[in-house]
């Protein structure tokens, strides 16, 4: 992969047969909660402003298949994948435990990744920024930067199948590595875009090769190719893939 990043405006499933030199997988797919995650309880929180996002699009209805990990599970050399224990996973020697450091009595004070490294579980606290937030479940930059640094170097590949708003590629552009990102929501593939092309003009993360930014979208396969050093163009025309 010569490019910075690769962004796709479609289903991953479509993309996953076509992926190689992936170094690991880092990604936090829908978990099947649906509105639960958003309802319940008196206390109101941040998360009420995406309820019309979840009723639009119904992507956390239902959680990824068993078959799909499986598939998953054959990219890359190691997998973190968050919601772990909502999923038919194998079993793991290493779990990551993300402590929230925030309250809410309707939400989870943790969560748990699934990984597929041989190592001791793990624990870390980051604050999770509620009110920051531009997609309902969208994790801390500094925590996607943790496993990211767990599972690869500088140069490697990192792919996340469900990157919503971004975050994953930025955190993995911030620590000097490329990324490759799916999203099928044309709403959230649009912010995950803008935030990732600003990593990517962050002076600190152009290496000395001249690496290219390519972009993909929708069922033409139509690419954009840029030098690092380049503006990007305010707006990419593309076409957007559906459920």
């Amino acid at each position: 992969m010569n490019a910075l990043y690769q962004l796709y405006n479609k289903d991953c499933l479509e993309v996953i047969p076509t992926l190689s030199g992936i170094k690991a997988v880092v990604t936090d797919p829908p978990y099947g909660l649906g509105m639960r995650t958003v309802s319940g309880g008196t206390t109101k929180n941040s998360q009420t402003k995406f309820i019309d996002d979840l009723k639009r699009t119904r992507w956390d209805d239902k959680p990824p298949s068993k078959l799909f990990f499986d598939e998953l599970l054959k990219v890359g050399e190691n997998q973190i994948i968050w919601g772990g224990n909502y999923f038919e996973l194998p079993p793991s020697r290493c779990i990551l435990v993300w402590d929230k450091m925030t309250y809410i009595p309707t939400m989870s004070r943790v969560e748990i990744a699934w990984t597929s490294m041989d190592k001791p579980a793990m624990y870390k606290m980051i604050n999770s920024n509620l009110n920051d937030r531009v997609h309902p479940t969208q994790k801390p930059v500094e925590l996607m930067a943790w496993c990211i640094g767990l599972v690869s170097n500088p140069d490697d590949v990192i792919f996340d199948p469900f990157m919503g708003s971004g975050t994953t590629g930025v955190a993995a552009l911030q620590l000097g590595r490329k990324f490759i990102g799916c999203e099928i929501d044309p709403k959230y593939f649009a912010i995950a875009e803008k935030r990732i092309k600003q990593a990517a003009r962050q002076p600190a993360l152009l290496h000395e090769a001249q690496h290219s930014v390519q972009r993909t979208g929708g069922e033409s396969g139509q690419q954009s190719l840029f030098s690092a050093g380049d503006t990007l163009p305010a707006k990419v025309t593309r076409q957007s893939t559906r459920r």
